[in-house]
C-alpha cells in the first residue's frame, strides 16, 4: 500500500469534514415502498480535509500526488543494481520504517572495506542531497558518503548508530541525522560533485568499532538501510518513497489507493483513501499553501 510520507504534516482541523457514503441501493416501485439493498458492509466515508504546506512540503505533496520523478538514487527501499565491495545484500530482510521492507548490507569475513554504491546523474559542480534510513545490525557504525566525478575524493560524514550522532566529516556542504524509532535513524548529506568525467557515485560503508573504513569483517555483521533518496538539491528535496524508476511513490493522480492520515471517529489513525477529484492549492500567510481536497475513505 501506498503511504503519505512521514515528512508532510498531517491534516489541520480547519476544514475538516466527514459525510458517510451511500451503503445501500434504493429503488423507487410504482407501488408499495422503495426496495433497499445493501451494497457493502465495509465502512466508507467522504472525507473533506485541509493541509498547510510550506513550499518545500508542497513540491513534495505535487510530486507525491502525481507519481513524479523524484529520486536519481531509484527504488528508495531496495538496493538492487547498487555495486558491492567486501559485501552481500541481503533484500527484504526486515520491516524498516512505516512497514516497509529494508535491504540488508552483509560484510564478508575479509580484510577490506564493506560498502555498497551506486551512480546518480548529477551535473557537473551540482550540490547533491542524498538521505538513507539506518539500522545497525551488529555494526554499530557507518559512514555515508558521496565520491565526486573525478571518481577521487569522497565527502562524507560517520555515523554512530547507536548513539544517534555524527562524528568525522568531510567535504559536506550539510548534514543531518533524525530518529525514526526502533534504532532506525535517517541521515542527510549534501556535498558539491565538483568536476570530471564520471557521475558521482553515493556509498553506504560500515565502519569497524575504531571508525575504520577497512578492517577484518565478521562475516555476519551489517547495517539494514531503507529510505534512500538522492537529489541535485534544489531546497526541495525532502524525502518521498519512490520505484525502480525513481518515480514518487503516491497517489497516481488520485487514483491509487493509498494510506493516509486522517480522523474518521474512533481517534486519529491511518486509513486507505484515494482521492475524489484533484486538490485545490491557495495561497495563505507566511508563503505557506492551504491545500483542500475530499477523499475517500474505507474502513476507517
Amino acid at each position: 500500500m501506498r503511504r503519505w510520507p512521514d515528512t508532510l504534516p498531517t491534516p489541520s482541523y480547519p476544514g475538516f469534514g466527514l459525510s458517510p457514503a451511500e451503503q445501500v441501493l434504493r429503488t423507487d416501485m410504482e407501488v408499495g415502498f422503495a426496495r433497499v439493498r445493501r451494497l457493502t458492509f465495509a465502512r466508507q466515508d467522504h472525507v473533506d480535509v485541509q493541509w498547510t504546506f510550506t513550499d518545500a512540503e508542497m513540491a513534495a505533496f505535487r510530486a507525491w500526488y502525481e507519481d513524479a520523478a523524484w529520486s536519481l538514487a531509484g527504488d528508495s527501499d531496495s538496493l538492487l543494481g547498487w555495486t558491492l565491495t567486501g559485501a552481500t545484500i541481503t533484500a527484504d530482510a526486515v520491516v524498516g520504517p512505516d512497514l516497509e521492507l529494508a535491504d540488508r548490507i552483509v560484510e564478508d569475513s575479509a580484510t577490506s572495506a564493506h560498502h555498497a554504491q551506486v551512480s546518480v546523474a548529477a551535473p557537473a559542480s551540482s550540490i547533491v542531497s542524498f538521505c538513507a534510513t539506518i539500522k545497525a545490525v551488529g555494526r554499530s557504525k557507518a559512514q555515508i558518503g558521496l565520491v565526486d566525478r573525478s571518481g577521487a575524493v569522497l565527502l562524507f560524514t560517520d555515523v554512530d548508530l547507536t548513539a544517534g550522532t555524527l562524528d568525522a566529516q568531510s567535504g559536506l556542504t550539510s548534514r543531518s541525522i533524525a530518529a525514526r524509532g526502533g534504532g532506525w535513524w535517517r541521515v542527510t548529506i549534501a556535498a558539491n560533485c565538483a568536476t570530471g568525467a564520471s557521475d558521482p557515485k553515493i556509498r553506504i560503508a560500515a565502519l569497524d568499532a575504531t571508525g575504520a573504513a577497512s578492517y577484518l569483517g565478521s562475516g555476519t555483521a551489517a547495517l539494514s538501510v531503507c529510505e534512500l533518496q538522492a537529489r541535485v538539491q534544489t531546497g526541495y528535496d525532502l524525502f518521498v518513497r519512490s520505484d525502480a524508476s525513481g518515480n514518487a511513490l503516491g497517489a497516481s493522480g488520485g487514483s491509487a489507493w493509498v494510506t493516509v492520515p486522517v480522523a474518521v471517529g474512533g481517534g486519529f489513525a491511518y486509513a486507505e483513501a484515494r482521492f475524489r477529484g484533484t486538490f485545490k492549492a491557495v495561497a495563505s500567510s507566511g508563503l505557506n499553501w492551504d491545500v483542500t481536497a475530499t477523499l475517500e475513505v474505507r474502513n476507517a
